[in-house]
């Protein structure tokens, strides 16, 4: 992972937009940089730029809680990133480009604005997008969830890792030094790339509870499934065996009586179908009798038939002569007009010609002037081209002189400049000239002044730190004597021993157990009542869920018993119906030889009408009977289906009632088992007869008030054990502080005479120094580097260099005064010669004009009215072509006229023919149609217009309504004639069955029978298939059971070793090594930075304590450090991290944010020697700090610098 670039604007103090590129120069080659800048000026406002455009938050605001500030519209909380959007602006951005683990390139952008872009209006909710740079696709831009899972996945580290292990920013500088074991598992999960342990981990958990549980359910499947014993199988197959040939015996006896039944309600159809066939008859013959009237018209429609064509002929000759006459009047007239423009366009036709002569006679008289004006043209075209070519290059020449001038002017000018700056030059050179003697080998004295700088800071800083030192050595004392005191307090105000707190202790401890023991003792007696409560609930529960089963057992067997009845019917009504539609097939071939027979030609048949009987033709009427047949006992058949689905459906239903039954029977044998193992514990319990002795209404309030009365008794007890406890932690804490204070005491001592003793070696080192520099400064110098070194070092250096860059200035001006010297002179020269051919140029511009001007008063001469010879020319042309177009025009015009004359006469022609053929025509048809209607006297004009109307379709339709009325009719007949014999043919089967009544009787009580039979059949075949079913079952489930266990084991196993549900427990034993190795590294670093102290893991599995090697050893907590030691430890590790880093997850990219303040300068020297150490690595490391030492070991810098009024601007530069 590796920060590219960040932009920013309208930032706090930050307005932009701005830009850090760290793959341009001077950052790119800059493995270490330093943002610097005034206090407030917006250095920590890059950082979190870079936190916001990530992850849209930023650490310092993270735990400052939900107070408000005040906004235009209301109020927002001081933890609100969009807190940071500078005032007076309508909107601001934060925007990162880096290198994410997968080594593709991506830019994180965070933005907010106020409505509209207007600084004034309501602050808009933030907005946060993801691109793929290298791709160019936007990966996110609508969710905050989505774009922080995408930008995790891209960089590898949420936004607490990224903050203690890329950006160490203020407040958070010691973040993963004081984490506790989850947080620093998770870091280390994440640097060093092994989520597979925290995965596995997961796993091993999930795959043993689920096959805990899945063992569990099997068990308990099997134990609810127990097939029957072998004895209890014979008898129930025995049973079986013999209901079977109960039900056999039954069924035939039904059979009978059902055929019985059937012929009688086969006689009843009969009767009524004798009855429909006499009624159809009757309606048939009385709608032949109510037809007479179109039989009648029908008639006068066949004979119209022949002369219908010559009527309609006739109309339609009438309905063409008028439109015909009317077109022959139009084309008369349009002939008289063609002629009339004719005559007109001849005349005009000549005109034209006449025309076109005179243009041709002009065009040929203009010919020598037209050739004259050509010459001259060509001549004046020449002059103006040389005029144009000799006035540009006057006019370049005049501004080639212009140019000169200016150029030359130019010269002179910086000439004189250049002499003035040389002069201010030579002036500050001699009020420096004292600095002459130092300045010569600066280079070798300006380390030696550093040092004596670091020499000076460091014993102003330790004067400055020793009134401190002095005074938190007596603070040490106070304190060491204010703990002695509380602890002889606390002793007096407890009023006993410690080993008298102690006993007491012991003796309430004991009394709790024993209150303990008895309270799970009711709760054991609670649990056991409670448990043979709810197996009587359950009890009772299930007899009401058993008589619902009875109940509904005897509705299904009342269903079955009608269906079984309804389905004896259908299924002797489908028998019945068999039987007759045979005989009426058998009855129906007799029946039709004997029509056949009878017979004549040319007479209808009275079955199907048609007046030709070929003998080996099939019968309409034996077809249509047929299809009636079939319909029939298609309909029978479906009726026996139905019934009989519904019968089976019953028996299903029947079957899974009794299996409930024998379900519920089940679990009412285990309750009872159940409560009959729950009785003797109970009864055994020691508490039970104080139970029982109370009324059964009675007994669980007691148990409550038991229960209650024991837990007051074990708080009051415990609460005293409590301030027991607290009165031994106190004495213990006290007497642990005042040998911390002894300690601290003894310490700070020590502190002030090492303190005293380094002043000393300083103030001594420092006078050595100053000696060196005495022949080479003044003595006023002196007495700064004395008083205040840093100042008077910056300012002496600020002297020197300026005095070295004006000597160089001085050199180069010089320079650059005799090189320009020459070019003026060289310059004068060529002026001179740019003014003679000016001069030269302005002559010839003035020769040429004239030239021009009387050549353009001779072609003006002969070109008259013209511009040009060329228009001239084309004038004529012109003429002679218009002339040409007209006589052309007016010559096409006169034979289209022409044209369109031949074609009107003979269009005249052809329709005066066509008149002349119908009306002959109408002359034939009259005489043929008097002919017609002399021979039928009968139709006057009015009847003949009625049957005129009828059209073909329509008498074809009256036709065949006839027909079929006709057809009906002998049908009908027919039909009667069939039913009559099927009704004699049927009554002489059974001519002594009439009793309906005790049919019926006989009936009922054979189908009570068989449904009785067919459900003792039904029940012991459900009771042997779930006899089989559980047998099946159980052995399945034995074997499965065997398979889960060993599963289970398996499992097991591992997740006590491994497994849990977050995956923390493998994860930890995972990272312990990581962190011994991190541990490693940091203590590497540590030998660099501070060598009194060492990392050590201890306290818990990831814990970190510190080793202190200046008091033998001694292991001591994180946090006991003080702040530059904090620091310094913090920076060993997270330098650490970043050099252990996996290369799935490499950072190149750090970023501190102050603390380098707190350290003394032989502890900064070694954070700088350890940076340096770091950037040698490839990595970029950027420091936010005000030491000014840094700042001059650092050369390249961002810098933030104030402009007032609350902005800043940023300058990056070495």
């Amino acid at each position: 992972m590796k920060i590219l670039a960040i932009r920013l604007k309208n930032l706090a103090s930050l307005a932009g937009p701005f830009e850090i590129d760290f793959t341009a120069e001077p950052l790119a080659s800059a493995g270490l940089f330093a943002i610097t800048g005034p206090t407030g000026a917006g250095k920590s406002t890059l950082l979190d730029a870079l936190c916001l455009a990530l992850f849209g938050a930023i650490p310092r605001l993270s735990n400052i809680g939900q107070s408000k500030v005040p906004d235009i519209d209301g109020d927002i909380t001081t933890s609100d990133p969009r807190t940071l959007l500078r005032r007076g602006t309508g909107s601001g951005y934060a925007e990162v480009d880096f290198i994410g683990i997968d080594q593709r390139r991506y830019r994180a952008r965070w933005e907010t604005n106020r409505a509209r872009d207007n600084a004034t209006k309501k602050l808009q909710a933030s907005r946060q997008t993801l691109t793929d740079l290298d791709s160019e696709q936007i990966l996110s831009n609508q969710s905050k969830r989505e774009f922080e899972q995408l930008i995790e996945s891209r960089l590898g580290l949420n936004f607490e890792q990224f903050t203690r292990a890329v950006m160490l920013a203020q407040s958070e500088f010691s973040a993963f030094l004081k984490a506790d074991d989850k947080e620093r598992s998770e870091l280390l999960e994440k640097l060093t790339n092994t989520a597979i342990y925290s995965q596995l981990g997961r796993r091993a958990y999930s795959k043993s509870k689920e096959a805990e549980e899945a063992l569990k359910a099997l068990t308990t499947q099997a134990s609810n499934i127990v097939p029957l014993g072998p004895e209890q199988l014979v008898e129930l197959e025995q049973r079986f065996s013999d209901a079977q040939q109960h039900l056999k015996t039954h069924q035939a006896q039904q059979r009978q009586l059902e055929l019985k039944q059937q012929w009688l309600i086969e006689l009843h159809r009969l009767r009524d179908e004798q009855l429909a066939a006499q009624e159809a008859l009757n309606s048939a013959q009385q709608t032949w009798d109510q037809q007479s009237g179109e039989r009648q018209t029908l008639g006068q429609l066949e004979r119209l038939g022949p002369q219908r064509h010559r009527f309609a002929r006739r109309t339609t000759l009438n309905a063409q002569l008028d439109p015909l006459a009317e077109q022959i009047r139009q084309h008369q007239a349009q002939h008289t007009s063609l002629q009339g423009q004719q005559q007109q366009l001849e005349t005009h036709r000549a005109q034209a010609h006449t025309s076109l002569l005179d243009a041709q006679q002009q065009h040929g008289s203009a010919k020598p002037l037209l050739q004259q004006a050509f010459d001259a043209q060509n001549t004046l075209n020449h002059l103006a081209q040389e005029l144009t070519k000799a006035c540009d290059l006057h006019q370049h020449t005049g501004k080639l002189c212009a140019e000169g001038q200016a150029s030359l002017q130019t010269l002179l000018d910086q000439q004189q400049q250049v002499a003035q700056r040389l002069e201010r030059i030579a002036e500050q050179l001699q009020r420096s000239s004292e600095l002459a003697p130092l300045a010569q080998a600066w280079n070798a004295w300006r380390d030696r002044l550093k040092s004596l700088t670091l020499i000076a800071n460091r014993l102003k800083h330790g004067h400055s730190e020793l009134p401190a030192l002095q005074q938190r050595a007596g603070v040490a004392d106070q304190q060491l004597d204010e703990q002695r005191s509380a602890l002889e307090l606390l002793y007096r105000e407890a009023d006993c021993e410690v080993e008298a707190v102690t006993e007491q202790v012991q003796i309430l401890g004991s009394l709790l157990q024993d209150n303990r023991k008895q309270q799970r003792a009711f709760e054991e007696l609670t649990r056991l009542w409670a448990s043979q409560q709810d197996v009587d609930r359950q009890l009772a529960d299930l007899t009401r869920q058993q008589q619902s089963a009875q109940q509904q057992r005897e509705q299904l067997n009342s269903e079955g018993l009608r269906v079984r009845d309804e389905l004896a019917v259908a299924e002797q009504t489908l028998t019945v119906t068999r039987q007759l539609l045979e005989r009426q097939r058998l009855a129906r071939s007799a029946s039709v030889e004997e029509l056949r027979v009878q017979l004549q030609d040319d007479q209808p048949c009275p079955v199907c009408g048609s007046v030709e009987h070929p003998w080996h033709q099939p019968e309409a009427l034996l077809d249509s009977l047929t299809r009636h047949d079939d319909d029939e006992q298609a309909s029978a058949q479906k009726a026996v289906d139905l019934l009989t689905e519904q019968r089976n459906q019953l028996r299903e239903q029947v079957g899974g009632v009794i299996a409930r039954q024998k379900e519920l029977l089940r679990q009412h044998e285990q309750l009872l088992e159940r409560h009959q193992a729950l009785a003797p514990d109970l009864e055994a319990h020691p508490l039970a007869a104080q139970l029982l002795d109370r009324d059964a209404d009675k007994r669980d309030g007691w148990l409550s008030q038991q229960l209650s009365q024991l837990n007051e008794v074990i708080a009051r007890d415990e609460q005293r054990q409590q301030a027991l406890l607290t009165l031994q932690k106190d004495a213990a804490r006290l007497q642990q502080q005042l040998q911390a204070a002894t300690d601290a005491s003894q310490t700070a001592a020590r502190h002030v005479a090492e303190q005293l003793k380094q002043l000393d070696a300083d103030q001594q080192r420092l006078e050595e120094e100053l000696t060196a520099f005495t022949p080479l400064v003044s003595p006023q110098v002196l007495e700064g580097l004395r008083s205040d070194a840093s100042a008077t070092v910056m300012q002496l250096e600020q002297q020197i260099t300026q005095r070295l860059d004006q000597l160089e200035q001085q050199a180069e001006e010089q320079q650059e005064q005799r090189e320009r010297q020459q070019k003026i002179e060289k310059q004068q020269i060529e002026q001179q010669a740019r003014l003679q051919r000016q001069s030269e140029l302005a002559l010839e511009v003035t020769r040429l004009d004239a030239q021009q001007q009387a050549s353009q008063q001779a072609l003006t001469g002969l070109l008259g009215e013209h511009a040009t010879a060329e228009q001239w020319q084309q004038a004529l042309e012109n003429a002679i072509e218009q002339a040409r177009q007209t006589e052309s025009s007016a010559a096409e015009a006169l034979q289209q006229i022409h044209s369109q004359l031949i074609q009107l006469a003979g269009e005249l022609k052809s329709g005066q023919q066509q008149q002349h053929a119908i009306q002959q025509e109408l002359a034939e048809l009259d005489v043929q149609i008097s002919e017609w209607r002399s021979q039928h006297p009968e139709l006057d004009d009015a009847a003949l217009d009625t049957l005129l109307t009828y059209d073909d379709a329509h008498v074809d339709q009256l036709r065949q309504q006839l027909q079929a009325t006709e057809k009906n009719l002998e049908q009908a007949k027919v039909l009667l004639q069939e039913r009559d014999q099927r009704l004699q043919q049927h009554q002489a089967q059974h001519s002594d069955l009439n009793d309906d009544q005790q049919l019926t009787a006989d009936l009922q009580t054979a189908q009570e029978q068989l449904a009785q039979s067919e459900q003792q059949c039904a029940d012991l075949r459900a009771e042997l298939s779930e006899d089989q079913r559980r047998r099946n079952a159980n052995s399945e489930l034995q074997t499965r059971i065997a398979d889960a266990n060993s599963e289970y084991l398996r499992w097991a196993r591992l997740a006590s070793l491994i497994g849990s549900a977050e995956g923390d427990k493998f994860r930890k034993i995972a990272q312990a090594y990581n962190l011994d190795l991190l541990v490693h590294h940091a203590n590497a670093q540590l030998k660099q930075l501070v060598r009194r102290y060492r990392l050590k893991r201890g306290g818990s599995m990831l814990g970190l304590l510190v080793m202190d090697t200046e008091m033998g050893d001694e292991l001591r907590s994180v946090h006991s450090l003080s702040g530059g030691e904090t620091f310094l430890v913090s920076l060993a590790l997270a330098l650490g991290l970043a050099s252990m880093a996996s290369s799935t997850l490499r950072i190149e990219s750090l970023f501190i944010d102050e603390g380098f303040g707190s350290l003394d300068p032989e502890s900064l020297q070694l954070a700088m020697d350890a940076l340096d150490g770091l950037q040698a690595q490839g990595r970029k490391v950027g420091v936010i700090s005000h030491v000014q030492e840094m700042h001059e070991r650092i050369p390249v810098q961002i810098r933030v610098r104030r402009q007032g009024n609350g902005l800043s601007t940023i300058e990056v530069g070495n």
